[in-house]
């Protein structure tokens, strides 16, 4: 029989429509009013948990877990006990709610996913049935209350305005990179997707922008002066942070205004909140393999800007799986002229995911060759055969399989 963790995911998985992802459900209401407010009216039912907490939205296109992460690491360092709300996972669906760092267990995960289940039939007919995402959404603040968090940081979904998370009240909201991602929902245009990420402002609060393109700064800077919200723009530190890779100082940055707005911070909790903080999936090192989850045109540019200093004339066999909603070119054009070889994958059990042989006909249409494996195993195995680093990346979900390919466990804890 399976365990109640397991059927509580099966009943969470069951209200997404699995083409699109955890954020649809056929039976939701496509009523604009419905998009927060069936979240809205969760929370209320569960007594708002969220009110009796601090709230922090972190929404933009590369870098909010990675800030997320590290904002969350550096309030605890400062003494406050955390919730940190994170969106996808990459072995476990109970990463993306932890306290001080720690993922929720399966039984509490059980039981507040029970909780849920009960409080869906009282919500307003008219809503129709909540997404996965929602009630996720839900469930987060209801156990970070219950585990007496001060501040709950919360990492947007898709976009800002309608996300799940902006049914909530965020004291502090913070918006990194913006680039193009998701394009077909949020806009074609840099200004049309920073506009959507803006829905999280919120008057007379403050608003901390990472460094942007122009059309997305004017955006931001229109929908500040339209809601009041007290933005300011945040510069990269100048100094290194232990995270790998140049944007991390962008976001490292974020992370320290952002604790800056809630409290009296201290140098010593950003570095401890910094050093300690161990993040799976972004640029993770386990021997010659390298994990990351680029799976949008910035993240791709990011990445390969961090592996070329990495590798230092390595040679490096790429082993790609990305999804049909991503733009295969952008993630792929960064990237290709770096690698020695290509091994075209996919993630196993996605329906979202590019086929291995797809993968590979853009390959050779950006002119390079590309082995087609479509078994993570298989590929795993086909590209640490040749000397050098390998480099998993493409989509967080592939990287997610190749931990547990590697023999990694899950990443209970961030920080110790």
């Amino acid at each position: 029989m399976p365990s109640a963790e397991a059927q509580a995911l099966a009943w969470l998985y069951s209200l997404a429509d699995q083409e699109r992802g955890v954020g649809w459900n056929p039976r939701a209401s496509a009523a604009e009013q419905w998009k927060l407010g069936r979240t809205r009216a969760l929370l209320d039912l569960a007594a708002a948990p969220d009110r009796a907490m601090r709230v922090v939205l972190v929404a933009g296109t590369k870098g909010k877990g990675s800030t997320s992460a590290m904002l969350a690491s550096i309030l605890g360092a400062h003494g406050l006990r955390v919730g940190l709300y994170t969106k996808p996972h990459l072995q476990s669906y109970r990463e993306r709610l932890r306290v001080d760092g720690v993922a929720i267990s399966p039984r509490p995960f059980a039981e507040h996913v029970a909780r849920m289940r009960e409080l869906i039939p009282r919500l307003p007919y008219a809503a129709g049935e909540p997404t996965t995402f929602e009630v996720t959404t839900a469930m987060a603040l209801d156990y970070f209350h219950a585990q007496r968090c001060a501040v709950s940081v919360v990492e947007v979904g898709l976009g800002g305005r309608l996300d799940a998370t902006n049914a909530l009240e965020p004291e502090v909201s913070v918006i990194t990179s913006i680039s193009y991602d998701h394009t077909a929902i949020l806009g074609r245009t840099l200004g049309a997707i920073a506009s959507e990420k803006a829905g999280i402002l919120r008057h007379a609060r403050p608003g901390l922008f990472a460094e942007q393109r122009p059309a997305a700064m004017r955006a931001l800077r229109m929908a500040c002066a339209a809601t009041g919200a007290r933005c300011r723009v945040v510069a990269p530190l100048d100094v290194a942070v232990p995270q790998t890779g140049e944007h991390q100082r962008q976001n490292a940055a974020l992370a320290i205004a952002a604790a800056g707005c809630l409290t009296d911070i201290s140098d010593s909790a950003v570095h401890i909140g910094l050093e300690r903080l161990r993040w799976p999936g972004r640029f993770e090192v386990v021997g010659p393999v390298i994990l990351d989850g680029a799976h949008n045109g910035a993240s791709a540019v990011a990445l390969a800007a961090t592996l070329r200093e990495y590798a230092a004339g390595q040679p490096v066999t790429l082993v790609l799986g990305i999804n049909r909603d991503k733009d295969a070119r952008a993630v792929l054009a960064p990237l290709l002229p770096l690698a020695s070889r290509v091994v075209a994958t996919q993630a196993a059990d996605n329906p979202r995911a590019l086929g291995a042989d797809d993968l590979a006909r853009w390959c050779r249409r950006l002119g390079h060759a590309a082995d087609v494996r479509a078994r993570l195993d298989d590929a795993l195995g086909a590209a640490m055969r040749h000397d050098g680093l390998v480099c998993v990346t493409g989509s967080l979900m592939l990287v997610g399989q190749a931990r547990t390919a590697l023999g990694l466990p899950i990443a209970e804890r961030l920080w110790s």
